[in-house]
Parts: structure tokens; C-alpha cells; sequence
């Protein structure tokens, strides 16, 4: 049954929220006014304690899912997320608005690799991974729509921003109402399921994992980079670079709509070209002397990276084991997380590789990694299209 755009649209709506726990990162200096008994390293937690109760609720998504099925658990985790998120609103707690945060993570961790597995587990072909590409874009559009919203309200006060959240309510209505309990959950409680697949993985998604926690700890090169870049080479601001991140990120955005078109024709060739072009963009930033020249730079990279992400969350649903999709994404999430979590330790390695302590030097190093990895991927994909014509010619 061709599915309706509705259905498409409430089932991608979730995403809008799955990267926003940074949205309220502006308020850390009027909230560190607020609780002055409290450390600024405490109070900057409350951004990124959700990101950690991410990563250990992803891994426990897939189990819960199996337990009360996959469309319950994403409810589950959106009532958690819209309760949790408003606390801060009603509260001047701190260790009551810490909690929330905490528990804000454990809801986002809950839906965040089925955002991903039940776009599988409804669609094939290219028609999956055009919504899986649409998925990393309304990830980038919620989180830009948030952060902007936050930033408007914190004029009025820091409780206020808290608010955002309330778009999880006309998020958890449509995702009740238009898109339909999966098939292995239908058959679970009609009684009809076969036995249960024990969710295990492979080699091929340990690899697509690796290859996203590498990519991460060099893509957030730019992130963290960027203003030091500009600062210490003379040629720009703090607020060149955050504009030039901004507008990355709807570059980013851009790139995710259109991952599904790019992907008909570019096929198994989307990793080597998206590491070309990252690895590029990395070269221009390490030769830069302009904010044009590197807005450009900054540009090609959001755009890379929205082509790796898609194509490997759309990969690891086909080659995972049989039953094991959830769990192969959660993986992939974990992953990235982590990468994020260990760039400033993966920069610093290649600052060493470098040979000098220039942040240009980290760049150069970061886009000779990306090309070699590159290369890697092109030989690695050649040689598969070779093995699989001589297949068909023996068959």
C-alpha cells in the first residue's frame, strides 16, 4: 500500500527534535547568574547531559522496542521528552532542572535510531532513502527552528525558552494518529509472530560505525576550529565563523532533502565522492585567507557530511542482520555520538600528524585522512562491482 504523504510527514515530524538538547545553549550565562552557588561547568552539564543519556538509551531502544513494540516506544519516549522538557519552565530547582535534562536524553535515546529503522521498516528502494536523507534535514531544520525560537524567548526569560518543548505535543498526536504500528509489532499482539530474532550485527555495520565515528571527530574540525581559525590567522571573528557554521548547517539541511536525487545517480560511488568533496573542503580551510573562501569551504563540508550520514543509516538497514535493523542503527548512533564526544582528542592527534601546532595544520592533516580515505572507499567499491559483474557472467 503506497503509503500517504501524511504519514510520511508524521513519521519524519519526530525527528524535529532529536538534535535540540543544544538548543537552549544561550541561556547557560543567565542561568549561571541564577544558580551562582553552582560551578559553570555544572550549569554548562545541563546542555550536555541529554547527549549522554543518549547514547546509553539508543543501545537500550532496541530491547524495549522488542518488549512493547516499536510504535509504543516511540510514544513512550516522546511523553518522557515533552514531560521532561517543560520542567524547567515550572522549576528553579537545579538538581530538579538537572534531572529533567538527563531525562530529556533517555526520551530522545528511546526514538532516536526507530526515527531511523521504522523509515525500513515502511519503505524500500530509493523511495527509503530519500526519507531517510529527509530525516538528517529535519533533524538540521528542528534544531535551527529551536535554537532561533529559544534565542527569541530568552529575552523574556531563561524558563520561558523551555517552551520549545511543546512541540512534542502536536508531534506525539500526529505520530498516533497517521502512522500505523509495523508489521512485527501487529503480529505480536495478534499473536501471529514467528519466533523471535535474536538482533545481532556484522562486520559490514561494525565497519559503517567505524567509519562514521572517524568521520565525525574530523567533521566537528569545523565546529570547534573554525573561530580559532579565523581568530589566530587575523582574517576574520568569533561571529564570521558562527555565521559561516549557520550557514553550513543549511547547506547541511539542503544537501539531506536532496540526498534521495543525488543518491539515483551517484549509487555505491556516495561515500568516495562525499570524502572528495569533505576532504576539499578541508584543503581550502587549511589555505584560506578570506571568510569567503572559507565560508565556501565551510559550506562543502556540511554538504559532504549530509551525504555520508543518510547513505550510511540507508546501508546498514540493507545489510544488517535479518530482525537486527534497530539494533544496526543504534549502533550507527552510538557511534556518532561518540565521535563527537572524542573530537577534541582525535583534533589534537591530528595537529601531531601534522607536524605543527597551527590550526591550519589540523585542517591539512584532517583533509589528507578524509582523501585517503577516499581512495579506500573507491578501490573497496570497484572491487565489489568487479566480483559482482564476474557473478553475473558465471551465473
Amino acid at each position: 500500500m503506497k503509503k500517504g504523504w501524511l504519514m510520511k510527514f508524521s513519521l519524519l515530524s519526530i525527528s524535529l527534535v532529536l538534535t535540540s538538547a543544544g538548543a537552549i545553549s544561550g541561556n547557560i550565562p543567565a542561568m549561571a547568574k541564577t544558580f551562582s552557588n553552582e560551578s559553570l561547568s555544572s550549569v554548562e552539564m545541563l546542555t550536555t547531559i541529554p547527549a549522554l543519556m543518549v547514547v546509553i538509551f539508543v543501545l537500550l531502544s532496541s530491547f524495549i522496542a522488542k518488549w512493547i513494540g516499536q510504535k509504543q516506544t516511540v510514544i513512550l519516549g516522546l511523553v518522557i521528552a515533552l514531560i521532561s522538557g517543560l520542567v524547567p519552565v515550572f522549576s528553579n530547582d537545579f538538581t530538579v532542572i538537572l534531572v529533567s535534562r538527563a531525562t530529556l536524553g533517555v526520551g530522545f535515546g528511546l526514538f532516536n535510531s526507530l526515527a531511523v529503522s521504522m523509515i525500513s521498516d515502511y519503505f524500500t528502494g530509493d523511495e527509503r532513502a530519500q526519507l531517510i536523507g529527509f530525516q538528517s534535514a529535519f533533524q538540521g531544520l528542528g534544531t535551527a527552528i529551536m535554537t532561533y525560537v529559544a534565542g527569541q524567548l530568552l529575552k523574556v526569560d531563561w524558563h520561558v525558552t523551555f517552551w520549545i518543548y511543546a512541540i512534542i505535543l502536536p508531534i506525539l498526536a500526529l505520530f498516533i494518529l497517521f502512522v500505523p504500528s509495523p508489521k512485527a509489532d501487529v503480529d505480536k499482539k495478534s499473536g501471529n509472530s514467528t519466533k523471535s530474532v535474536k538482533q545481532s550485527t556484522n562486520l559490514q555495520v561494525i565497519g559503517y560505525v567505524l567509519l562514521l565515528f572517524v568521520v565525525l571527530i574530523i567533521y566537528m574540525g569545523v565546529q570547534v576550529k573554525l573561530a580559532l581559525l579565523f581568530t589566530s590567522n587575523g582574517y576574520g571573528t568569533a561571529t564570521d565563523a558562527a555565521n559561516i557554521i549557520s550557514i553550513m548547517s543549511i547547506g547541511s539541511m539542503l544537501a539531506g532533502f536532496a540526498f534521495g536525487t543525488i543518491f539515483k545517480v551517484i549509487r555505491r560511488y556516495t561515500i568516495p565522492v562525499a570524502m572528495v568533496l569533505m576532504a576539499v573542503s578541508f584543503f581550502i580551510l587549511s589555505v584560506s585567507s578570506s571568510v569567503v573562501l572559507s565560508g565556501v569551504g565551510g559550506v562543502l563540508t556540511g554538504i559532504s557530511f549530509s551525504l555520508i550520514v543518510p547513505y550510511l543509516f540507508n546501508q546498514v538497514s540493507v545489510v544488517s542482520p535479518k530482525g537486527s535493523a534497530t539494533l544496526s542503527t543504534s549502533l550507527l548512533l552510538v557511534g556518532s555520538n561518540l565521535g563527537s564526544s572524542f573530537s577534541p582528542y582525535g583534533l589534537a592527534i591530528l595537529g601531531n600528524l601534522s607536524g605543527t601546532n597551527s590550526v591550519n595544520g589540523v585542517f591539512m592533516a584532517g583533509g589528507i585522512v578524509l582523501a585517503i580515505m577516499a581512495v579506500i572507499g573507491l578501490v573497496f567499491v570497484t572491487s565489489r562491482n568487479k566480483n559482482r559483474k564476474n557473478v553475473v557472467k558465471e551465473g
